[in-house]
């Protein structure tokens, strides 16, 4: 079974994802993880090969993760930030993937808060302390507003990351087996 989740970088997902998966024994694949093992730095490759270039390989190795996934074991595959805002023409069959990933019943949109503002100020602290992002606090921000009303308007689940790792995993939990029993009825 397979479970997504999406958001911007520093919402949390990587972090709540981890420790559902240490929690609970589900395995966790990080998209952007899986990129850095098999492309390396993905600031430097996006420098050396286009955004564009980077977005179709990292559809290219999410569909991998899928292929490798387990139907007898529960996987959690966590999205690059922008996987889900990327052109919708910039691969054939990018536009199917993105709208078979939104209206699973597994997926999971991840923000600290459904509030803008509240939203922009939690992520940028966050992504300003991950120094290996070399991150500029203006586009930082500018990115973040801009994919904002895009993760917002799909149809998936939020999981807010506003409480405790700990408590966000166990309300996670909560909501995945209420999920689970939806969907055997």
């Amino acid at each position: 079974m397979l479970i997504y989740f999406i958001g911007p970088g520093g919402a949390g997902k990587t972090t709540i994802a981890n420790l559902i998966s240490k929690k609970f024994k589900f395995i966790c694949c990080d998209l952007d993880y899986y990129f850095m093992q098999t492309e390396g730095d993905i600031s430097q490759y996006i420098h050396m090969n286009g955004y564009r270039k980077y977005a179709l390989r990292n559809i290219q190795l999410f569909k991998e993760l899928q292929a490798q996934f387990d139907i007898n074991k529960i996987t959690i595959i966590v999205c690059s930030s922008g996987f889900m805002t990327y052109p919708e023409n910039l691969d054939q069959n990018y536009h199917e993937l993105k709208g078979e990933i939104e209206n699973h019943i597994f997926t999971f949109l991840v923000l600290p808060s459904l509030d803008l503002e509240m939203c922009v100020q939690t992520i940028l602290s966050r992504q300003m302390n991950r120094t290996y992002l070399n991150p500029v606090i203006e586009s930082e921000e500018l990115k973040i507003r801009a994919r904002f009303k895009i993760y917002t308007g799909f149809k998936c689940r939020a999981v807010l990351t506003d409480r405790s790792p700990d408590i966000v995993a166990d309300n996670f939990i909560k909501i995945f087996g209420d999920l689970l029993l939806e969907k055997k009825k």
